[in-house]
């Protein structure tokens, strides 16, 4: 069954873009009460899309300077990396619309936003 929606009981993700419109860090943050712990399938979702950014970006881009933030609490996790780094943009662009499609299948679930660097 699923938990009551409220705009307490949600996910949150964040994408910062410079600029020039570039990615340059995601984070996706608290849970999206869609259902039980170990039953909410739109949970796991943000957070299998994020784990897969962060292994691209360390395992397979191999980005220097990648910056990580996790708190298991909250829970929270944090990306951050140079935007001009060679494969960033296509990896990252994939991750960002797809956790926004999940956001627009489940908005009373998973809040989506795009912020513009100033």
């Amino acid at each position: 069954m699923r938990a009551s929606a409220d705009k307490d009981c949600s996910a949150r993700v964040t994408v910062i873009r410079t600029n020039a419109g570039a990615i340059k860090s995601i984070t996706a943050e608290g849970h999206s009460s869609y259902a039980a712990s170990g039953e909410d399938i739109v949970c796991a979702s943000v957070s299998t899309l994020m784990q897969a950014l962060w292994v691209g970006l360390e395992e397979i881009l191999k980005v220097d300077g990648l910056k990580t933030e996790r708190d298991s609490e909250i829970p929270r996790m944090g990306l951050a990396w140079d935007p001009s780094i060679h494969g960033t943009q296509l990896l990252s662009r994939t991750i960002a619309r797809s956790l926004e499609a999940i956001g627009e299948s489940y908005p009373d679930y998973v809040k989506y936003r795009e912020i513009m660097e100033k």
